[in-house]
């Protein structure tokens, strides 16, 4: 059985009423927001303005939606930390009374196939998401009986339950790495055994932590470009297709997702003989790292194989002196020193001149090795819960999508659960 032609369609005014207890007129009012998408509310610090003048009392357990923002989702139910916060009616609230359970309902009008049939309303000078309560409250849905309501929430909490606990874990993977690789490459694999040195010259740029006055006494700090070559790219004429004709990758800002990844090996975009040969695009070996550094500054990854980027990479081909993995960990750990160089920047860049001052640690090739190891091991990792997570993400849409509208419906065994509890409606 399935679709929700089986299920009688309701009012949203028959499940829902409008609560409207005046408060303080906001001399104590705090401002509530709706995350999107259904993600819940949170509060901000911020008083209401001096022009508004009614405030209403918003109580933990209504529904609540930001008629500024409903065709972005922006759906929840008031937690019970927020008990007692005033809004304006800009933020309207509601009492459930029809035979509805909050987290059903949430997640139904929080589909984009449900606040998607709302459409633009003018205000003023400019289009917004405006959606009066009227409108909203004479909107009709389709509704299951109670029991198979809580079914299907639970079923889908129980998917977002598994998200949230993936989310954490990778949380604490990149924690753990961050704490571990500030270690490791500030005093090595050895740490406390390894005999130190005081820093051999001021380090001006390039810095994977702050505070450092001393390091092993068999490292050195050195100019970047003393032991790797550095090489920009470049982007062929978009007006030629042939130089768009071939099967070279060539690394673009669309392939941030896969520098986030410990090697690179295939390309949004490639380009032909043509494009190479009538551009300053170089082709780079396999092992170049590849930073960006613009847009999102600092992503690193090696390249598996021969590529060319495009103008928005310093590439770096590791002499014999410096292992890639190693090099890709330092700048992996600089996330600082990139906010630091692009500070005051209108659009996020560094400039490749920047680049020619870059200094790092060198330690010995063999601990280099060790390190970059290390650090590839927590990627590796991250990477595949970051999969993992992907996977879950999508699947519970798709289960939303096929539980909410009835195109799929959950065993009568797991509903009966839900019937039989006392105060459910048969």
């Amino acid at each position: 059985m399935s679709g929700d032609l089986h299920w009688p369609p309701v009012k949203i005014s028959d499940l829902i009423r409008e609560s409207r207890i005046r408060g303080s007129n906001g001399s104590n009012a705090k401002k509530l927001t709706i995350r999107l998408y259904g993600r819940g509310i949170v509060a901000s610090s911020d008083r209401g303005g001096s022009e508004a003048t009614n405030y209403y009392i918003r109580k933990a357990g209504q529904f609540a939606y930001s008629k500024l923002d409903c065709l972005n989702g922006a759906f929840g139910i008031i937690p019970p930390h927020l008990d007692g916060y005033e809004t304006t009616l800009d933020l309207p609230t509601f009492d459930f009374v029809g035979e509805v359970d909050p987290s059903w309902f949430l997640k139904t009008v929080a589909r984009p196939s449900f606040y998607g049939r709302f459409k633009f309303a003018a205000i003023g000078s400019r289009k917004a998401n405006r959606v009066p309560t009227e409108e909203f409250l004479s909107t009709r849905l389709s509704l299951p009986p109670l029991a198979e309501q809580r079914a299907v929430a639970e079923a889908l909490a129980t998917v977002e339950e598994a998200i949230t606990s993936m989310e954490a874990l990778i949380v604490a993977l990149a924690e753990a790495k961050h704490a571990t690789m500030r270690e490791l490459l500030t005093r090595g694999i050895r740490r406390e055994k390894a005999p130190i040195k005081p820093l051999p010259s001021r380090w001006v740029l390039g810095r994977v932590a702050e505070g450092i006055t001393h390091i092993p006494a068999d490292w050195s700090l050195v100019t970047l470009t003393k032991v790797a070559k550095l090489e920009s790219g470049h982007t062929p004429d978009r007006k030629e297709p042939a130089y768009w004709a071939g099967n070279i990758p060539w690394i673009s800002l669309q392939d941030a997702d896969a520098l986030t990844k410990v090697t690179i090996s295939e390309t949004a975009e490639t380009i032909g003989p043509l494009g190479l040969a009538n551009s300053s695009a170089r082709m780079l070996p396999a092992g170049t790292v590849v930073l960006q550094r613009t847009a999102n500054v600092g992503l690193a990854s090696v390249m598996g194989h021969e590529m060319c980027t495009s103008q928005h990479f310093a590439n770096w081909i590791c002499g014999s002196k410096l292992d890639p993995y190693y090099l890709q960990q330092v700048f992996r750990h600089m996330s600082r020193e990139w906010q630091r160089l692009v500070a005051g920047s209108v659009l996020p860049d560094i400039y490749m001149g920047t680049f020619k001052a870059l200094q790092v640690l060198l330690p010995p090739l063999a601990e280099q090795k060790k390190i970059g190891e290390v650090g590839v091991a927590f990627d590796l990792r991250i990477e595949e819960e970051r999969s993992t997570l992907t996977a879950l993400i999508e699947n519970r849409k798709a289960l939303a999508q096929e539980l909410l509208s009835g195109r799929i419906r959950l065993p009568d065994s797991i509903i009966a659960r839900h019937r039989d509890k006392a105060g459910q409606a048969a």
